[in-house]
């Protein structure tokens, strides 16, 4: 009996300590699932966004502290409410429309909603949603988008403002080009055919074997050389074909003196289209466009070859809604856009199209030419 009492004894002491490790143990585990049960509820509650749980009718189910301070209420007055009534100027619209979006899709859905005049300190959020897998309810995401949306507007009534200034700087400079044009014709063509004229009466009343006549016969051709870079200077700052004869003949004109300077390079003008009405704004800002299109392919690409394509095109045979496309097209050295940063030529070219509220385009690989292709809008009343 003894030994059989001892056992038992033995037996239940060693069940004991198991018993009280296990119990140690388990509190152990209890105590760390409550720190981390604390730690997830803090980030939880006190996350920068706010996360709520909202069924297909916008009720409000669950909400962290966050969510409950962006709606301005205390939490347990949430629970069971609408979402969009805590919001006084919400687009009740737009927010239905995106539930409705949000439950019939599988995927993460988004908006950025206006909730408030542009002034407030809440003014704008941006809600992001998943349908729970019993697709009965959603979690929801919610952050102030406020002061990024103020920027956004700011940035946008600044890009706003910039184009004004370059329509402005581009009217100006086209204004000083035609006043600059018209001096060098008027006063400087004017002298210099007047020296020609007196040139002339001098070669004729002098013996041709004279050194005065040698003279006279060398400030005729340098005479004929400085008319000829005047003219050219017109050209270049006001085309006289684009007010007189409209934009084609100026544009075969800019051929013709493109070709006698770059007789080694093929150049192709294909015109469709009524392109003689399109108003003086359209005409000198495509000739330009065209233009700088030629000097960065002279400049930079090495081609043999230069297409330029422009004619008048209507979307989905709509004849009111029209544009202008031109395309340039070299088959030269190309560069490639990662590495290489486009030149100023581009930008200039950029910035003149982005004024017409037009669409610019580039494509080019290295050995594979470049094209740009431009869209401008164009109207009747243009």
């Amino acid at each position: 009996m003894n030994q059989r009492s001892q056992y038992r004894r033995l037996v239940d002491f060693e069940l004991h300590n198991q018993m009280q490790l296990l119990s140690n143990q388990l509190q152990l585990k209890q105590q760390e699932l409550e720190k981390s049960r604390n730690r997830y509820v803090d980030l939880y509650d006190h996350a920068p966004v706010g996360y709520l749980t909202l069924d297909n009718n916008g009720r409000i189910f669950s909400i962290n502290l966050t969510g409950a301070s962006l709606l301005k209420a205390e939490r347990h007055t949430l629970i069971g409410k609408i979402f969009s009534d805590y919001f006084a100027n919400i687009d009740k619209q737009a927010f239905v429309a995106y539930l409705q979006k949000t439950f019939s899709s599988s995927r993460k859905t988004s908006i950025d909603l206006k909730i408030g005049n542009i002034d407030d300190v809440l003014s704008y959020v941006r809600l992001e949603s998943t349908v729970i897998s019993s697709k009965n309810m959603c979690r929801m995401m919610m952050s102030d988008i406020s002061q990024l949306k103020k920027m956004i507007n700011l940035n946008h009534d600044l890009l706003i403002e910039n184009r004004q200034l370059m329509k402005e700087l581009f009217r100006i400079q086209e204004k000083e080009r035609r006043l600059l044009a018209r001096e060098l014709h008027d006063a400087l063509g004017q002298w210099l055919t007047a020296i020609r004229v007196e040139n002339e009466v001098i070669l004729n009343h002098t013996d041709k074997k004279s050194i005065i006549f040698t003279s006279a016969q060398a400030i005729k051709e340098c005479t004929e050389k400085m008319h000829q870079v005047i003219r050219n200077m017109l050209h270049r700052l006001r085309p006289i074909l684009l007010d007189t004869l409209g934009l084609p003949d100026a544009l075969y004109e800019l051929k013709k003196q493109w070709i006698s300077h770059n007789a080694g390079t093929i150049l192709r003008f294909e015109l469709n289209g009524n392109l003689s009405v399109l108003g003086e704004r359209l005409n000198i800002n495509i000739f330009r466009l065209i233009q700088e299109g030629l000097n960065n392919a002279y400049k930079h690409a090495d081609a043999s070859q230069i297409d330029v394509f422009l004619s008048r095109e209507t979307i989905m045979d709509n004849p009111i809604a029209e544009f202008l496309l031109l395309k340039i097209k070299d088959n030269g050295k190309g560069f490639n856009f990662q590495a290489n940063s486009t030149g100023l030529g581009l930008v200039g070219m950029r910035e003149r199209v982005i004024t017409l509220d037009g669409r610019m385009v580039i494509k080019s690989a290295k050995d594979l030419g470049t094209e740009i292709t431009i869209r401008l809008p164009f109207f009747a009343k243009n």
